[in-house]
Formats: C-alpha cells, sequence, structure tokens
C-alpha cells in the first residue's frame, strides 16, 4: 500500500513538473515571434510558438489601406510602409499582452518590441497612427499617446501641414486663401471683378474642404473621423465661419461691381455729351467762320466789280479838255541901268523902283 502510494505520489509530481515544463515553454513562446509580413500599418503576420498567427498591434490605429469597406485613408499606404521598415521578415520580436488576447476577427492582439523599441509606439510618434483604447485593452495607451503627442509637438505625418491629404494642410490651406479675399472697396470695375472672383473661388475651395470632412464617418474614415473629432474640433466651426465671411464679401464686391460698372456708364455717357457738345461748338465756329470768310470774300469780289465796272465806265466817256491857266507876271518897271540911286520896295519886299 505504502508502495502503490510512492507510486502514486512519484506520478503525480512528475505530472505536475511535466505539466509546468509545457506551460511554461508555451508561455515563453508566447512572448516572442518570428516576424512574416505586414498586413498594414498595425496589423503583422508571425510565426509564434509554431504557428502562424495574426497580430493587431495594441493601442494603436493606422489610417485604412485594406479593409475592402473602408476609403484608403490619408497616409495609409505610408503607414503600412513605415511598418515595413520597422519589421521585416525575419525578425525576432518580443510580446506582451493586455486583458483580452484576441479581438473579434482572431487576430492575437500585442504590443510589440524589437531591439527593445516599442513598435506600437513608434509608429504613432511618427504621426502614422493614433492611441486608442479599446476596453479593457488600455494597458499600453499612455505610452502609445506619449508617442502620438511627440508627433503633435513635431507636427509629423497626420499632424502636418505640409502632408496635402491631413487635416492641418486641407483646413489650413483653406484658411490662408480665405483669409487672402480683400475686404476693401474695389475702385474700379476690373478689380472689383476681380476681388469678387477671389473671393467665390475661395469660399468654393472651402465649402469643399468643409463638405468633405463632414462626410467621413467612424465606418468609412475611422482615424481621419477620430482626430476631427478628438485633435481638431474647432477646426471645422473656423472653416465654416471663414467661409461665410468669403461669401460676404463676393456679394459686397459684387455689388460695388455693379455699382462701378453703372457709374462707368454714367461717367461714358457724359464724356460722349461733353465730347459731342465740343464737337457741335467746334462745328459751328467752323461753320461761322467760314460762312464769315465767304462774306469777306463776297464783299471783296463785289468790291473789285465795282471797281472794274466803274474803270470801264471811265474808259467808255469821253473826258473834257482841260487847260491850265497861264500865268501873268507883273510888269516891272523899268530902272535905269546901273541906278545907285534909293529904291522904294513894293509890298513883300520882292519889287522895287527908284524912289522919287
Amino acid at each position: 500500500m505504502k508502495k502503490s502510494s510512492a507510486w502514486i505520489s512519484i506520478a503525480l509530481t512528475g505530472s505536475l513538473i511535466t505539466g509546468g515544463a509545457v506551460y511554461a515553454t508555451t508561455y515563453k513562446s508566447d512572448k516572442h515571434g518570428v516576424i512574416t509580413r505586414v498586413i498594414d500599418g498595425d496589423t503583422v503576420d508571425m510565426t509564434i510558438a509554431g504557428t502562424q498567427t495574426r497580430v493587431r498591434l495594441l493601442n494603436i490605429d493606422t489610417p485604412e489601406t485594406v479593409d475592402p469597406s473602408k476609403a484608403v485613408e490619408c497616409l495609409g499606404p505610408e503607414a503600412s510602409e513605415h511598418l515595413e521598415s520597422l519589421l521585416q521578415p525575419g525578425d525576432k520580436v518580443e510580446l506582451q499582452y493586455d486583458v483580452e488576447r484576441e479581438d473579434r476577427y482572431g487576430r492575437t492582439l500585442a504590443a510589440v518590441y524589437k531591439d527593445d523599441e516599442f513598435i506600437n509606439r513608434s509608429i504613432a510618434a511618427a504621426g502614422l497612427g493614433i492611441a486608442v483604447k479599446y476596453e479593457p485593452n488600455t494597458k499600453f495607451y499612455d505610452e502609445v499617446l506619449a508617442g502620438q503627442l511627440e508627433a503633435e509637438a513635431q507636427t509629423s505625418g497626420l499632424f502636418s501641414p505640409e502632408v496635402s491629404c491631413a487635416i492641418p494642410s486641407q483646413v489650413g490651406n483653406a484658411l490662408t486663401e480665405l483669409d487672402q479675399v480683400p475686404s476693401e472697396a474695389a475702385t474700379t470695375v476690373e478689380e472689383a471683378e476681380s476681388m469678387a472672383a477671389d473671393a467665390a473661388a475661395a469660399a468654393a475651395a472651402g465649402l469643399l474642404v468643409s463638405k468633405s470632412l463632414k462626410s467621413l464617418t467612424p465606418d468609412t474614415h475611422p482615424v481621419t473621423y477620430a482626430l476631427l473629432a478628438k485633435k481638431f474640433p474647432n477646426a471645422l466651426s473656423k472653416l465654416d465661419s471663414s467661409v461665410q465671411k468669403a461669401q460676404d464679401l463676393e456679394g459686397q464686391h459684387s455689388e460695388r461691381h455693379r455699382e462701378l460698372v453703372k457709374e462707368e456708364k454714367e461717367r461714358k455717357k457724359k464724356e460722349a455729351e461733353a465730347k459731342a457738345k465740343r464737337e457741335a461748338e467746334k462745328k459751328a465756329k467752323r461753320e461761322a467762320q467760314e460762312a464769315a470768310e465767304r462774306q469777306a470774300a463776297e464783299r471783296r469780289a463785289a468790291e473789285r466789280r465795282a471797281t472794274e465796272r466803274r474803270a470801264a465806265e471811265r474808259r467808255s466817256t469821253p473826258q473834257p479838255r482841260t487847260t491850265t491857266p497861264r500865268r501873268i507876271e507883273p510888269k516891272r518897271p523899268s530902272v535905269p541901268k546901273n541906278y545907285t540911286g534909293p529904291r522904294c520896295y513894293a509890298p513883300g519886299g520882292k519889287t522895287w523902283k527908284p524912289c522919287g
């Protein structure tokens, strides 16, 4: 009986030791994997304990690329390429787990480390994913969020105003165009027309961005929608306000354009009337001058004809002969030759005669 008990004891002890060894081996192998391939920005296939396993990284969500029911989101392909640069086939990684080991799609949920680099966090720090909580798995959320905050501070990836599809770029570019719409009143028809066109274009572009972002849903664009709701909650209201302002300015510039067109018509009408008046005055003056010249010419011609007529009349009428009266010199008294006696002069002192 004692021998039998001893064997039972040995067998039980062996079983516990063996079971413990198997459990320890399984636990240890669960913590290691070998990369097979990257699926997208937050999902990777790897071999774990000899089994091909699809792993979904915990507390990180990257823009969609492969889900047929969702659109390819901004920087989705870039997030996949980034993970491919971090995890290449054959790379050995360490795994840590949270409360739940699998999601509803049967994927293993894990935090992935490679050479002491926390891959989940690195993705967020590159601005290619956002920190998310899927209760009850929140163990690595704070660390991943810290990476996201680094990306925000450095305006990287999804937070960059230089990435055309990112929210900061879309909203920022639209706001820049809207802020450049002039508010001062135009002074010319061309200027008013240009201002109205610029305001209309900026408003249309801003409205397009606003409508595009408002059309996003958690089902079609989960990451972009989450960013818009949590990180850029005032972006749309600010954009809509700027669009409304631009539309108001378009109306003002259009009204100013109509006013200037009316003023231009009136100005041209007055100029045309003034020109017509000047032309009429010039014409009247020219005609008066021409009439005066004609009258002067006619007077000169009449005078010339009268002169010619009088000359002709004189030539045709015999002129009476005229004789010049003969001048009778007064008879001077004879004076003896060589008279030297006294002389008596006639009045005027021109003639004289001997006194006696």
